[in-house]
Formats: C-alpha cells, sequence, structure tokens
C-alpha cells in the first residue's frame, strides 16, 4: 500500500481539521434542546415539574456549550486533568467512587467530539486515575479500584446510547451523511467493549501488586461474562444496521452529495446528545441508583 497521498487528497484533509466543528444551524441547535430538555423530564419520571422551565435550562445549557465551543475554550478536561479528579475521589471519600467516576467520565465524554481517539482517551485516563487513587490507600482501596472500572464500564454505556441515538438521528437527514460514515460509526460503536477491555488488561500489564491482580480479574471476568457497555451495544447494532440499510436506499434514490465535514458533525451530534444524558445520570448527593445496573452485580 502506497504511503503518499495524492495532492488533492492532503489538501481535503487539511480543510477538514480547519473545519472540524462546522457551526451550529438553528436546527441542530433547536434538536439539542429538545433532546436535553425531554431528559430533564424523563429523569423525574414525567410527573410535575414544569415543561416551560425545562425549555429555558435546556437552552440555557446548550448554549453554554455551544459559545464556549465557539471560543475554543472547549469542555474536555486534558487527560492529566482527568486522572487527578479520579485519583481525588480516592483520597477524599471512597464511599462515592461508582457515583463520582462516572460522573467524572461523563462529564469528560460530553465536553467534546465523541469520536473513537476521545474515548480511548477518556478510557485511560480514567484507568490510570483510579490505579494511582488505589494504590495510595490502604483497606478499602482494592474494592475501590473494582467500583471505579466498573462505574467506568456504566458510563461507556451510556456513551454508546448517546451514540446509538445520533446515527438514528443522522439516518433521518440523508442530505448530510452518507451511509459510508455512518457504517463507520457504527463500526466504532462496535468496538467500544474491545476497547475498554483492551485499556483494562494494558493497565494490568503495567502494574503491580493489588492493582494488577484486580484489573486482572476484572479483565478475564469481562471477556468471560460481557460488560455494560457490550450490552448496549449489542442491542443497538440490529437497529442500526437496518437503519443505516434504508438510508442507503433513500440515497440511492436522490442521488445525495455529501455536504459537510459529516465525521466531526456525527461525532459532535452524539456529544451533544451525551450532555443531555449525562445531564440526568448525575448523581444526587443521596441517591445512589445507578444508571446500566446490571454492572453492580458483577
Amino acid at each position: 500500500m502506497s504511503k503518499a497521498k495524492p495532492a488533492v487528497a492532503r489538501n481535503v484533509k487539511s480543510e477538514s481539521v480547519a473545519e472540524q466543528n462546522p457551526p451550529v444551524t438553528a436546527e441542530e441547535r433547536y434538536r439539542m434542546i429538545a433532546e436535553a430538555a425531554y431528559f430533564r423530564a424523563e429523569k423525574r419520571g414525567f410527573a410535575g415539574g414544569d415543561i416551560a422551565e425545562d425549555w429555558i435550562q435546556a437552552e440555557a445549557e446548550v448554549d453554554r456549550n455551544l459559545q464556549a465551543h465557539e471560543k475554543g475554550q472547549g469542555l474536555t478536561p486534558t487527560a492529566k486533568e482527568i486522572e487527578q479528579q479520579v485519583q481525588a475521589v480516592f483520597e477524599s471519600d471512597t464511599e462515592l467512587v461508582s457515583e463520582r467516576v462516572r460522573a467524572i467520565t461523563l462529564q469528560a465524554l460530553a465536553g467534546g467530539k465523541l469520536d473513537k481517539e476521545t474515548l480511548k482517551q477518556v478510557m485511560a485516563a480514567v484507568v490510570k486515575g483510579a490505579q494511582q487513587g488505589a494504590s495510595r490507600r490502604s483497606g478499602r482501596g482494592a474494592q475501590a479500584l473494582k467500583e471505579a472500572i466498573l462505574s467506568l464500564d456504566d458510563a461507556l454505556a451510556v456513551a454508546a446510547e448517546a451514540t446509538q441515538l445520533a446515527i438514528k438521528e443522522a439516518t433521518s437527514r440523508t442530505d448530510e451523511f452518507s451511509r459510508q460514515e455512518l457504517k463507520k460509526t457504527v463500526a466504532d460503536l462496535a468496538e467500544l467493549e474491545l476497547l475498554f477491555i483492551e485499556t483494562i488488561s494494558d493497565a494490568a500489564d503495567n502494574t503491580a501488586g493489588f492493582t494488577q491482580s484486580i484489573l486482572r480479574d476484572l479483565t478475564d471476568h469481562a471477556v468471560a461474562s460481557g460488560t455494560a457497555v457490550g450490552s448496549r451495544v449489542k442491542l443497538a447494532l440490529p437497529e442500526l444496521t437496518h437503519a443505516i440499510a434504508d438510508t442507503a436506499r433513500e440515497q440511492a434514490e436522490i442521488g445525495t452529495q455529501f455536504m459537510r465535514n459529516e465525521g466531526a458533525l456525527l461525532a459532535s451530534l452524539a456529544a451533544g446528545m451525551l450532555k443531555g444524558i449525562a445531564e440526568r445520570l448525575q448523581p444526587a448527593s443521596s441517591d445512589k441508583s445507578a444508571p446500566n445496573s446490571s454492572a453492580k452485580g458483577r
């Protein structure tokens, strides 16, 4: 395979990087607000509350995120910051490891583009922070490490749900997304469980003592019994595959042209949806119920 790329391809790549995050249209902003408002209502079981207030708060949240993004500030913490946040959980209160690690992970994933590289970086940073935090604690450090890894699994399942929602939204907009890009995103989604397992396994290979033992046990269990993110992906893939097939038929009929950097747009759309999901899953101070509770039993 040739390593050289034609000049035209290099120019296209350069433009894609420069326009990695195209401006959000009024329609996209409206959809993000509607999604966030819906999840606010769902969080309270659609009982009580004020629909108008849900919309106002969702609108303010979406606009804050868009404004920060446009200014180039970004909301995604660096890998080092994620590590430090997770370590701080172990240093301050190991009783709340599950809730706080889940919240840290969701915040990191919801802050920017939800793509494969971002997911890998966040996973590695959370695991590294948990390792370092657990190694400095005696007593409950081992159990807290296990809880942190399972909470990361839960958060990845939420990320898979957001990606599923984004792909379903994209398949209804065949003038902006190609079948090839949707298939690529579904393929990335299918690899999430493997990425999670590889991250834990790599971490185990680079440590020693009780942290290594726990990480290896978690890796073996994940391979043998599955994960929360794997369960979510398995539920999503058949539906998404069918939706993409429908998209291909529609595009064949109307002769769709690519209209924008669809990869960046799809990743940003997924992150926007994750923001709404993350909001409803933020742990309350006294509410310790967790999403994807199947992971708790592992």
